[in-house]
């Protein structure tokens, strides 16, 4: 188990690395989008036009 952590660490510490900067940035995008759609003072639910699919 120790030859295996100690092989593979550089490997998990990318893969941490990559999925921690995949999470800030989605939390990023939902904080920038979130204060565009305060900013453009949108109170309404935006609700799609269109035929229904779901039946």
């Amino acid at each position: 188990m120790k030859d295996a952590l100690k092989r593979y660490s550089i490997a998990l510490f990318i893969l941490f690395a990559v999925v921690g900067l995949m999470i800030l940035g989605t939390m990023g995008v939902k904080s920038f989008s979130d204060k565009m759609v305060k900013d453009a003072n949108i109170v309404e639910n935006i609700k799609p036009r269109g035929e229904n699919l779901i039946k």
